[in-house]
């Protein structure tokens, strides 16, 4: 691992400045439903869009992009305020119209030095903007971009966004608007939707608590996640044939239907219970995001760039998920998700009851899908990201020590996809083994 203050390259700022919206917007306050409010959604979330110089490269990408943020933000124009903490505790959206905060710097090295970002590392954290940790939660943006531009032509840009304004899927809409914006359109080809009232609690409480509680993490509640320093970001790619291979395995194992999510996920699961050697006895969990928006009824309507994720949650003893056919583990996280009706989550808003940090017990595992989020397709005029990456590196080390994202490999490689944590290096080699001996199987049997 690089060692602190030896960086591979350096960034300068050219300009930091504060992006508002090109025509006057809406004032006041907005409300954040409870799904916004989730205690696991007061983070921000980091990524990096890596873009290659080609024969279509955009002669000054940050004044392209910096004044299409000025023209997609009169339609996101909640972006332009700022978090607000009500007496309750719960966030709302002042619209000040302040403006996005933008960044641009010059980085003194061509975009090779990146690599294909299979493993992050600390000088990496110079291409994003970050707020101090201790930074008020009245002075952090919901959105800031930073675009950093690469000596080969190539740049970077760098999106913080804080969960508790939108999802990724709601990112991807706002981004993909942005690059539209970038590329001449006059307006974005998705409407964009606040309407987060949509999600407000019923006045008359109608719950199932039962299948509610059964659900819920009876584990630590503790409001910050454990940092875990001596932890890297790591990435397993996941080829063609590979996927196929356990896919059809584990079809016939199922004798039905199966996503490639919920097989990758079982498959996620075992080996990293296996490897971390948990006792036979002990119950477990998964948590994996689900994209609800569909589930409600009505659902909600397309364009609606708030929270519409839930962690659903399956478990099983230690034993059995070593021990069964792995659709045995498919099996339950399907039922899992089928079981997110529109009941269920209109009781779970009316009585809040999240689960309040899963980041906290290294018994739970965290799986996340973002192939489908949208990141890939933002094209600013000069084509798609070669790459997408997450970045979550902080002056303390790591605090998702037990997340695993799905996202697709790079398009130099075109391996499949990848799946991305982020571990101590003995653990994630103990890790790769089981997932390479449970791959194999299915590939000898195939």
């Amino acid at each position: 691992m690089e060692k602190a203050g030896l960086a591979e390259f350096n960034v300068e700022i050219v300009e930091s400045c504060l992006v508002p919206p090109c025509l006057p917007s809406p004032r006041g306050t907005l409300y954040l439903s409870n799904l916004d409010n989730q205690p696991a959604m007061r983070m921000a979330f980091n990524t990096l869009l890596v873009y290659e110089a080609c024969e279509h490269v955009l002669p000054d990408p940050a004044k392209t992009i910096r004044e299409a943020l000025s023209k997609v933000l009169v339609y996101y124009y909640p972006l332009a305020g700022r978090l607000r903490k009500k007496e309750d505790g719960k966030l709302q959206v002042e619209c000040t119209g302040e403006g996005v905060l933008f960044v641009e710097t010059m980085v003194d090295k061509n975009l090779s030095i990146l690599g294909d970002l299979e493993q992050l590392k600390p000088s990496f954290k110079q291409l994003l903007f970050r707020f101090p940790s201790n930074t008020s939660i009245e002075n952090v943006h919901p959105m800031v971009l930073q675009v950093n531009h690469f000596t080969c032509g190539g740049f970077v840009v760098a999106v913080s966004f804080h969960h508790s304004v939108f999802d990724g899927r709601g990112v991807g809409q706002f981004l993909k608007g942005l690059g539209e914006m970038a590329r001449g359109h006059v307006k974005s080809s998705i409407e964009p939707i606040w309407d987060r009232e949509l999600l407000k609690p019923r006045n008359i409480l109608v719950h199932d608590l039962e299948s509610i509680e059964k659900k819920i993490d009876s584990t630590s509640h503790s409001e910050t996640a454990p940092i875990y320093k001596e932890s890297i970001q790591m990435s397993l790619a996941l080829d063609f044939e590979t996927i196929k291979y356990v896919k059809d395995g584990i079809m016939s194992e199922c004798l039905g239907i199966c996503t490639t999510f919920e097989i990758f996920a079982a498959l996620v699961w075992r080996a990293r219970i296996k490897a971390l050697e948990f006792p036979h006895t002990q119950c477990v969990s998964i948590y994996f995001a689900v994209d609800v928006r569909r589930s409600f009824n009505p659902p909600l309507p397309n364009g609606y760039y708030g929270n519409g994720i839930v962690a659903a949650c399956a478990q099983a003893i230690v034993h059995d998920i070593i021990n069964q056919p792995l659709s045995y583990l498919v099996n339950i996280i399907k039922k899992t998700k089928m079981s997110l009706t529109n009941k269920y989550l209109r009781s779970i808003i009316d009585t809040e009851q999240f689960p309040l940090n899963v980041y906290s017990n290294k018994a739970n595992t965290i799986l996340s899908d973002w192939r489908w989020l949208g990141f890939n397709e933002v094209d600013f005029g000069s084509g798609t990201p070669v790459n997408i990456y997450p970045m979550h590196w902080n002056e303390n080390g790591f605090n998702l020590s037990n997340v695993f994202l799905f996202l697709h490999s790079s398009k130099r490689i075109d391996f499949g996809f990848n799946v991305i944590t982020w571990m101590p290096p003995q653990e994630f080699n103990l890790f790769e083994i089981e997932i390479e001996a449970i791959t194999n199987k299915y590939a000898m049997n195939g």
